[in-house]
């Protein structure tokens, strides 16, 4: 199959859309890719420094859902790194609440519930889609396209969740106090 054959129009009733086509979003989820092994580009691409682990070594499905872009705690700036990867997870409107801006341990908290909330609104959505679509005059091949485009969506969601848990049980872990465990 040509480049341009594998390319076609959202309209076109051939078959199922593309995973692009029915979450076009997942770029803005990079970390939420299927390929979910560690990467560090090293310190010349503003990686970590050599010899520094990218991701915690504690087991293998912690080392998946560790998101890419925060490196290792205990390495240098990782706080600073894990802060802004939880911002992306937020509404921008919450930038400018200081509470939030200095304490990342907040901050993983609301990204928690942030994640919680919208998971329970794609249920819904997921749920429902067959039902309350076709009334509103959406065709079969739209309402399955946005069933695929939610349980797409589910999946990153999941993901992140499970990556914010492991952001902020590395905060407690290694945070001074009082929101450490560790003194």
């Amino acid at each position: 199959m040509t480049h341009s054959s594998s390319r076609r129009h959202r309209d076109d009733p051939s078959g199922p859309p593309s995973p692009a086509e029915a979450h076009p979003a997942a770029s803005a989820y990079p970390w939420a890719g299927a390929a979910r092994t560690p990467r560090d580009p090293g310190p010349a691409a503003g990686g970590t420094p050599s010899g520094a682990t990218a991701a915690p070594r504690n087991s293998r499905a912690a080392a998946a859902d560790w998101p890419l872009q925060v490196t290792a705690p205990g390495n240098p700036g990782w706080e600073q790194t894990a802060t802004l990867w939880l911002r992306t997870l937020v509404p921008a409107r919450y930038a400018g609440y200081p509470t939030l801006a200095r304490h990342p341990v907040v901050l993983a908290r609301h990204a928690q519930w942030q994640l919680q909330h919208e998971i329970g609104a794609v249920r819904a959505a997921l749920r429902t889609s067959r039902a309350e679509l076709p009334p509103l005059g959406v065709s079969d091949r739209i309402v399955e396209s946005a069933i695929l485009m939610y349980a797409a969506e589910l999946e990153q969601l999941g993901r992140l969740a499970r990556g914010v848990r492991l952001v902020t049980r590395a905060l407690l872990t290694h945070a001074p106090e009082p929101y450490g465990r560790n003194g």
